[in-house]
Protein backbone atom coordinates (compact mmCIF):
# COMPACT_ATOMS: atom_id res chain seq x y z
CA UNK A 1 0.00 0.00 0.00
CA UNK A 2 0.92 3.11 -0.53
CA UNK A 3 0.62 6.51 1.28
CA UNK A 4 -1.69 7.49 -1.03
CA UNK A 5 -4.20 5.33 0.22
CA UNK A 6 -3.95 5.49 3.76
CA UNK A 7 -4.62 9.11 3.30
CA UNK A 8 -8.39 10.53 4.12
CA UNK A 9 -10.11 13.39 3.03
CA UNK A 10 -12.55 14.68 5.23
CA UNK A 11 -14.93 16.94 3.36
CA UNK A 12 -17.96 18.46 4.78
CA UNK A 13 -21.60 17.02 3.29
CA UNK A 14 -22.04 20.75 2.14
CA UNK A 15 -19.50 23.08 1.49
CA UNK A 16 -19.27 26.41 2.59
CA UNK A 17 -22.74 25.49 4.76
CA UNK A 18 -20.81 25.88 8.03
CA UNK A 19 -18.67 28.54 6.89
CA UNK A 20 -22.09 30.60 6.20
CA UNK A 21 -23.79 29.77 9.35
CA UNK A 22 -20.53 31.39 10.96
CA UNK A 23 -20.92 34.08 8.63
CA UNK A 24 -24.27 35.24 9.62
CA UNK A 25 -24.95 38.92 11.04
CA UNK A 26 -26.96 39.23 14.54
CA UNK A 27 -29.80 39.95 12.70
CA UNK A 28 -29.91 37.50 10.14
CA UNK A 29 -29.04 34.76 13.54
CA UNK A 30 -32.20 36.60 15.00
CA UNK A 31 -34.19 36.35 12.01
CA UNK A 32 -33.26 32.26 11.96
CA UNK A 33 -34.70 31.98 15.63
CA UNK A 34 -37.99 33.79 14.84
CA UNK A 35 -38.66 31.84 12.01
CA UNK A 36 -38.15 28.62 14.10
CA UNK A 37 -39.99 30.15 17.02
CA UNK A 38 -42.93 31.34 14.82
CA UNK A 39 -42.87 27.36 13.27
CA UNK A 40 -42.69 26.21 16.91
CA UNK A 41 -45.87 28.35 17.80
CA UNK A 42 -47.63 27.73 14.61
CA UNK A 43 -47.57 24.05 15.27
CA UNK A 44 -48.74 24.33 18.78
CA UNK A 45 -51.59 26.82 17.70
CA UNK A 46 -52.54 23.95 15.55
CA UNK A 47 -52.25 21.42 18.43
CA UNK A 48 -54.82 23.86 20.57
CA UNK A 49 -57.10 24.32 17.65
CA UNK A 50 -57.32 20.18 17.28
CA UNK A 51 -57.49 20.14 20.89
CA UNK A 52 -60.46 22.75 21.15
CA UNK A 53 -62.43 20.54 18.64
CA UNK A 54 -62.01 17.43 20.66
CA UNK A 55 -63.23 19.52 23.71
CA UNK A 56 -65.98 20.43 21.86
CA UNK A 57 -66.87 16.97 20.76
CA UNK A 58 -66.53 15.89 24.58
CA UNK A 59 -68.79 18.30 25.35
CA UNK A 60 -71.70 17.71 22.68
CA UNK A 61 -71.47 13.96 23.83
CA UNK A 62 -72.05 14.78 27.26
CA UNK A 63 -74.81 17.03 26.56
CA UNK A 64 -76.56 14.08 24.42
CA UNK A 65 -75.52 11.11 27.33
CA UNK A 66 -77.29 14.06 30.23
CA UNK A 67 -80.30 14.59 28.04
CA UNK A 68 -80.64 10.36 27.23
CA UNK A 69 -79.86 10.29 31.29
CA UNK A 70 -83.05 12.35 32.16
CA UNK A 71 -85.37 10.57 29.33
CA UNK A 72 -84.10 7.08 31.04
CA UNK A 73 -85.53 8.70 34.66
CA UNK A 74 -88.16 9.94 33.20
CA UNK A 75 -88.77 6.48 31.94
CA UNK A 76 -88.37 4.86 35.19
CA UNK A 77 -90.23 6.99 37.19
CA UNK A 78 -93.54 6.66 34.73
CA UNK A 79 -92.48 2.22 34.77
CA UNK A 80 -92.47 2.30 38.57
CA UNK A 81 -96.13 4.46 38.54
CA UNK A 82 -97.35 1.20 36.35
CA UNK A 83 -96.13 -1.07 38.35
CA UNK A 84 -98.11 0.44 41.07
CA UNK A 85 -101.04 0.44 38.97
CA UNK A 86 -100.72 -2.81 38.35
CA UNK A 87 -100.18 -4.52 41.97
CA UNK A 88 -103.64 -2.55 43.19
CA UNK A 89 -105.24 -3.75 39.95
CA UNK A 90 -104.16 -7.09 40.65
CA UNK A 91 -105.27 -6.86 44.82
CA UNK A 92 -108.42 -5.10 43.26
CA UNK A 93 -109.00 -8.15 40.90
CA UNK A 94 -108.48 -10.67 44.09
CA UNK A 95 -110.99 -8.61 46.29
CA UNK A 96 -113.40 -9.08 43.14
CA UNK A 97 -112.37 -13.00 43.18
CA UNK A 98 -113.12 -13.27 46.73
CA UNK A 99 -116.21 -11.21 46.49
CA UNK A 100 -117.56 -13.76 44.02
CA UNK A 101 -116.43 -16.64 45.92
CA UNK A 102 -118.49 -15.28 48.71
CA UNK A 103 -121.07 -14.26 46.68
CA UNK A 104 -121.66 -17.91 44.91
CA UNK A 105 -120.91 -19.21 48.40
CA UNK A 106 -123.82 -17.10 50.13
CA UNK A 107 -125.88 -18.03 47.55
CA UNK A 108 -125.98 -21.69 47.43
CA UNK A 109 -126.50 -21.34 51.45
CA UNK A 110 -129.45 -19.48 50.63
CA UNK A 111 -130.56 -21.73 48.08
CA UNK A 112 -130.21 -24.58 51.30
CA UNK A 113 -132.35 -22.43 53.44
CA UNK A 114 -134.85 -21.45 51.16
CA UNK A 115 -134.96 -25.39 50.20
CA UNK A 116 -135.53 -26.07 54.03
CA UNK A 117 -138.50 -23.33 54.26
CA UNK A 118 -139.86 -24.92 51.49
CA UNK A 119 -139.65 -27.99 52.96
CA UNK A 120 -141.43 -27.07 55.99
CA UNK A 121 -144.13 -25.07 54.58
CA UNK A 122 -147.60 -27.16 54.18
CA UNK A 123 -148.31 -28.21 50.56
Amino acid sequence: MSNADKTTIKLPAHPGKEAALDNLTEDQNNALELAKRNAQLQEEKNKSLEMQMIIEQLQESLKEEQEKSVEIAEKAVMLEARVKELTEQGASTKKVAELEGRVKELTELLGKISGIASAGKPI
